[in-house]
Parts: structure tokens; sequence; C-alpha cells
């Protein structure tokens, strides 16, 4: 959801503003705070007039969790802020206030404010948008403000804020490595930075590989470094979250509840469910009633997140009866959250009286600076064709001759190149024949916002 403006003019000069911004993407990134707290001291400490904060990081999940939350909180009557990285179609999906997008217009006259404040000093992309954040929520009232890590969380410029009431952190993977570090314990020990001392902190699921690296330790040894010691409540322990037919089941401590499914697909939504759910006990301080929280639990959405596309031209390539579903899936958990989805489809297929399930095919675009490897095989047993492409408009992406090459050894069947996200769809339909199948387009969170730019 963004709030793009009518008038032409408004926009170029955003994207000019944009662009000024971008420019600043190859500063050297300051693994440190001191630049973006001058910044922010240049500009009145605006982080510090914010309403109660919920602080997110970790490495999957951020973005859904923080989605959940912000629509429990607006179930019980509470207006919340909410900021959110990358965007997918316009820079105003990032800043939400009060429940409502930034409109271009205002966004245009707070980079106009940043900018001329910081007079030429070095900075990057991500302090400038994050300072303007600040701006634009101090200066509105909200009951709440929910904050997504832009990187990491220790040096990330969203770690500014001394006092929030309670922070999250999501599944942690590899992502990031050059500036936080090559193992999932160092990359937890950058996530676990957004603690405070005294301030609850829940935990979310973690994938057998962080518990082998022993990333709950590192979570632990963070909290006892910070006097008072924050509490955590971390899954498997605190709380729980199963489903139940078409339920979940819930447990937070003693108590047990009872709360109707997402309409988010994939078993990892259920686990970024009861990390909201817990975050949103906690800073509520009293039991969860299900009469509040259930409708809107039916009607939450994130996009590109095993979303499924219903019209637009892109899916007009295919035949009727294929499904078309992207997913922003970039890192290695993501691809094995992505390949259980894909088992799930099987079984459903084979469930519901169908001889063979149906073929799957998969179209990826990535940036260089991720692993296809990591991402890709755990899809493998799963996958009747590969066509890989590139992100347009994207100068990091890898061009379908470079994935090609990192591609073919993995040992997928039926691999084909293609320039663009069109000519893979028509790749697929001329050499694959069948009465249903299911098309995923995945790889990036950049590739996601081709894609839906061409579906609207």
């Amino acid at each position: 959801m963004h709030n793009k403006s009518n008038d032409p003019a408004v926009e170029a000069r955003l994207e000019e503003l944009l662009q000024i911004l971008y420019g600043f993407y190859h500063q050297e990134i300051d693994m440190s705070l001191q630049r973006v707290s001058r910044f922010l001291e240049k500009l009145g400490n605006p982080h510090l007039n914010l309403p109660p904060v919920v602080h997110v990081a970790g490495t999957n999940g951020k973005g859904s969790t923080i989605s959940m939350l912000k629509s429990m909180l607006e179930a019980s009557n509470a207006s919340v802020h909410m900021m959110t990285s990358p965007h997918l179609i316009h820079v105003t999906e990032r800043i939400v206030i009060a429940g409502n997008p930034i409109s271009s217009d205002a966004l245009v006259q707070l980079l106009e404010e940043c900018l001329a404040v910081n007079n030429d000093e070095p900075v990057t992309f991500f302090e400038i948008l994050t300072a303007a954040t600040y701006l634009a929520f101090s200066r509105s009232d909200a009951d709440y403000c929910l904050l997504e890590t832009g990187m990491g969380g220790r040096h990330d410029a969203t770690n500014v804020v001394p006092d929030p009431v309670c922070t999250i952190i999501t599944t942690i993977s590899k992502d990031h490595e050059r500036f936080l570090g090559n193992t999932l314990s160092k990359i937890a020990y950058e996530k676990a930075g957004i603690m405070k001392a005294g301030v609850p902190c829940i935990i979310g699921y973690q994938t057998k590989q962080a518990i082998d690296a022993s990333v709950p330790q590192v979570f632990h040894g963070k909290s006892s470094d910070l006097h008072p010691s924050p509490m955590l409540f971390q899954h498997g322990a605190e709380w729980q979250i199963t489903p139940d037919h078409d339920q979940i089941r819930f447990t937070f401590g003693e108590e047990v509840y009872h709360l109707p499914k997402t309409n988010l697909q994939g078993f990892h939504q259920i686990y970024n469910l009861g990390a909201a759910l817990s975050a949103y006990r906690v800073i509520t301080n009293a039991p969860i009633d299900p009469k509040t929280l259930s409708p809107t639990l039916s009607s939450i959405s994130w996009p590109a997140r095993l979303q499924t596309l219903e019209t637009g031209t892109l899916k007009d390539l295919l035949p009727d009866e294929w499904t078309l579903i992207i997913d922003g899936a970039h890192n290695d958990s993501a691809g094995a959250f992505l390949a259980q989805q894909m088992q799930a489809w099987r079984h459903e297929d084979i469930e519901s009286g169908m001889k063979e399930p149906a073929p799957l095919h998969l179209i990826v675009a990535m940036v260089n600076r991720k692993d296809p490897k990591a991402v890709l095989e755990p899809l493998l047993p799963y996958v009747d064709s590969i066509t890989v492409t590139q992100i347009m408009g994207e100068a990091t992406s890898f061009t379908p001759d470079q994935l090609y090459d990192l591609v073919e050894p993995l040992g997928f069947e039926n691999i084909y190149k293609a320039d663009t996200m069109e000519k893979a769809l028509e790749t697929i339909v001329n050499n694959h024949n069948s009465p249903n199948a299911r098309v995923i387009m995945t790889g990036s969170l950049y590739f996601m916002g081709n894609i839906l730019s061409k579906s609207l």
C-alpha cells in the first residue's frame, strides 16, 4: 500500500531526491551509530519524541511479523506508526503514519529538510530515510511506533531509540555477511544488539541450523550482559504456536488461546504470527481477547510473501488454470521455508484426488550479493523447470547468463534463460503443456517490485 501523488511534478521531485539519496548508497556504511546520532542531533533528536516503540530485527519474517502486530494493535483501537523496508513499488510504502502511508508531498518536504540539514556530510540512503521517518513520526500522534531494522541491529540506524517498550528478534539466517559476519552466531550477535536493559524481548522461531550454531546462547549472553537483564520470551519455551485443524493453538506461559490462521501462506507465517502475538501480549499486558483479534487475523496481507497473483498482465500470459505465485525468498532459510511449502502443495494435490501433483515451474532473478545455491538447492526435489532472468532497472542484478552458470551445476532439469520476466513466462508455456501448473517467481524483493509494478 502506497500513497503516490497524482501530480507528476511532485513525483518528479521525489524521484530527483531519491536519486540524490541513491547516490549515497555506496558511501561507506558506518558500522557505528555516531554518524546518524550526530545527524539526528542537528534535526532536534526526533527519535527521542516517538510514541512507545516496538523494535524488530532478524533475517527473515520481520515485515510479516510487524504487519501482523500492526493489525492486532489497530483491531484494539490503537493508532500505529510503522517503518519497514525495502519498498516494492513506491517509496511511500516504507512509512505509515497513524495507519496511512505517507504522501509523496509530505515525504518530499521531509527529504528536502533532511538534505538541507545534512549539508553534504557523509551519509547513506537508509540513514537519511530513517531520519526523515523519525521526523514524520515525531510530528504526528499515535499509540505505538513499530520500527523494522534495515540491516543487522547493533549498528542499524533504527537502534538509536533508547527505550522501546518491546523488542522482537525473528528467524536468524545468513545474509549481509560482509557487514554482519559469516556465521549464524555472529549474525545473531548483531541482531541481539537491539536488546535494551529491562526491555522484554520476543525471540522468534529459530531453525535447527541456528540452534546448532548456538544462536539461543548468543541471545542469553546478550541479555545477561545488560542490567537489568531483559526478560526473554522464546519460541519453544515461554511461547508456543502450532496448527490445530483450521486454527492455531497459541500458548503464552500458562495461557492457551485458539485463534484462526492468517490468510498468509506458508508454515513459517505461523511462527511469525506467534512472535507478533507474544509481542502484543507483552506490550498490552493483558490476556488476549480472541473476539478482538480473530476478525483481523483472516484479513492480514503482506505482499510478495507467497502471494498469489489473480490478475494482471503477467497472469494473462499463463493458461487460465495455471497459478502464479510470487515470493521474495533470497537466503537459505527462506529457501527452506519455500521448499516446505512446495512439499505441502504436493501433499494437498494428492489429497484432493489428483493422480500427480501439479507441475511446478520456477522463475528466478537475484542481486549479485546473494547466494543462489543457498536459496535454490532446497527446491531441487520439487521443481519441474527453472528459468533464470534478471531484475530490470537494478544494476546489481545477476544477468541471465551469470545466473545460469551458477544454477546449472545444482542439477535442475529443464533450465532456461530469458531476458525478461514476460519472456520467462512465455518460455515455460511454450515448453510445458499441462492442464494445471504452479509458476513461482522468486529470488529477490527487488524482483518482486518489478513483478508487482506489472501486475497493477
